[in-house]
């Protein structure tokens, strides 16, 4: 069995342009699994008719309900590549599920350059350049905040901004640093996205206060957004460790000592 983690040529190519794509990362039951658990959650969220392809449906997969997917953040494959990349104490944010419609226009995952880490993104079906697969901008992970570049490229239409369209296969995994500019373009009415997050651990002031902030960005950006059934990003019985994880009982530590949980919606009340 291969060992799971990038190389160092791979590590390098991630922070010179801001991604890589991981092959065939899930197995053919793992994939079975993973349908499985998406077509519950997603109907137990929005109603098993709901979707009509109008709106995109989201939903957190933390819990024990969705077993496979509340393995994820502390899956090797994935918890190794992001301590490679962001280091040994990076934090472990969350795995969701989407349906989407459409484009997605060219946007970060982060409000601000100080608040960043790496978002793991695998699709349910084949993606291309054409079809929704995830386009973006090399290396512009390491631009500042900047304005003037978001309202230039936001200017133009979605599919003239040069870019790299990273296609994908199921079972397949696209990582990218969360300060990416991304887009997708000519996708299905169904387009299913499910994601594996992690935060790279603060260590300046305006880390801190970005971290800090991020948590009402989540909810605002996710429950109120989308409106799933469930209104909260956290259970109760996540926040308890139920498995006396010592990893997820160092991730919980540091959110609650930044203030991460804070904001109303972030933890089930």
């Amino acid at each position: 069995m291969t060992q799971p983690g990038l190389t160092d040529a791979e590590v390098s190519r991630f922070k010179t342009f801001g991604y890589h794509v991981m092959k065939q990362v899930f197995s053919a039951e793992e994939r079975a699994t993973i349908r499985r658990e998406f077509d519950f959650m997603l109907a137990e969220q929005y109603g098993p008719s709901a979707y009509d392809g109008s709106k995109r449906h989201w939903t957190m997969m933390m819990d024990e309900d969705t077993p496979f997917f509340a393995s994820l953040l502390e899956d090797p494959r994935f918890l190794t590549v992001a301590r490679q990349l962001y280091g040994d104490d990076v934090v472990g944010i969350g795995i969701d599920a989407n349906r989407y419609t459409g484009d997605t226009h060219w946007h970060r995952d982060t409000s601000t350059v100080h608040q960043y880490g790496v978002k793991f993104a695998f699709y349910l079906q084949p993606v291309a350049a054409d079809t929704g697969a995830l386009r973006v901008i090399p290396g512009m992970h390491r631009l500042p905040d900047d304005d003037s570049f978001r309202e230039g490229v936001r200017a133009l239409e979605l599919e003239e901004v040069p870019c790299t369209s990273l296609p994908s296969e199921p079972g397949d995994v696209v990582a990218f640093d969360l300060r990416l500019w991304h887009a997708s373009h000519g996708g299905s009415t169904d387009r299913r996205m499910c994601t594996v997050v992690y935060y790279a651990n603060p260590k300046t002031e305006e880390e801190l206060t970005a971290l800090r902030n991020q948590g009402e960005g989540n909810v605002r950006a996710g429950l109120r957004n989308f409106e799933p059934k469930r209104q909260y990003l956290y259970s109760k019985s996540w926040m308890s460790n139920p498995h006396g994880s010592p990893v997820r009982r160092a991730w919980i530590d540091r959110l609650t000592e930044v203030g991460y949980f804070e904001a109303p919606g972030v933890v089930e009340a």
